[in-house]
C-alpha cells in the first residue's frame, strides 16, 4: 500500500511541476523611469547599446495584464529583451508629466493622444535617435513580441523592410 501511495504522490508531484509556471530570468528590461524624459531614456539606453520600448497601458486592461503575466516573464522574451531593450509604461489616462520624444512636456494622456493611442496595450519601439520605428497594438504572443525585438534591434526597418515582410521572411 505504501508503495502505491508513494507512486501516486510521486506522479502528482511530477505532473504539478510540469504544469507549474517556469521561473524565468528577472524581467530587467522593465524599468520605472525617474522623470519620464523619453529623449534622456533613449540616450541612456543607447549608451548601453539598447533601444527603448514604451508600453502604453491602462489600469485594469486585461491584455496589458496578460502581457505582464505570460509574455514578459517568458524565458526567451526575457533573455532577448534584457539584452537589447529598456521598457517603461505610460498610463493613457495618467497625469504624470512626460517629456515626449520631440522634447515637449505634456501629461501621459496628452502624449497618448498625440501618439494616437486608443486601445491598450500599444508598444512603441524607438531607435537610438528617438524616432519611433515600430508600433504594435494589442496582446502579442511571445513569438511575435520577440520578432518585433529582432526587427528593431537588427535595424531591419532602415532599409525599408516592413515589419510584416520581416515576420513573413522568418527572420
Amino acid at each position: 500500500m505504501r508503495t502505491v501511495l508513494r507512486a501516486v504522490f510521486g506522479a502528482v508531484f511530477v505532473v504539478s511541476m510540469a504544469l507549474a509556471p517556469h521561473t524565468a530570468r528577472a524581467v530587467e528590461f522593465i524599468i520605472e523611469p525617474m522623470d519620464y524624459d523619453i529623449p534622456a531614456e533613449v540616450e541612456a539606453a543607447a549608451d548601453e547599446g539598447k533601444n527603448v520600448v514604451i508600453m502604453f497601458s491602462l489600469n485594469g486592461c486585461p491584455y496589458c495584464a496578460k502581457m505582464h503575466k505570460r509574455v514578459f516573464p517568458h524565458p526567451k522574451v526575457s533573455a532577448q529583451y534584457n539584452d537589447t531593450f529598456v521598457m517603461f509604461e505610460l498610463n493613457i489616462k495618467g497625469d504624470l508629466d512626460v517629456v515626449s520624444h520631440k522634447g515637449e512636456t505634456k501629461s501621459e494622456k496628452e502624449y497618448a493622444q498625440e501618439m494616437r493611442v486608443r486601445a491598450t496595450p500599444v508598444f512603441v519601439f524607438y531607435d537610438k535617435d528617438s524616432k519611433d520605428v515600430l508600433r504594435l497594438t494589442g496582446y502579442q504572443d511571445p513569438k511575435m513580441f520577440m520578432a518585433a525585438g529582432r526587427y528593431v534591434s537588427s535595424n531591419a526597418y532602415q532599409d525599408g523592410t516592413s515589419f510584416f515582410s520581416f515576420v513573413r521572411s522568418g527572420k
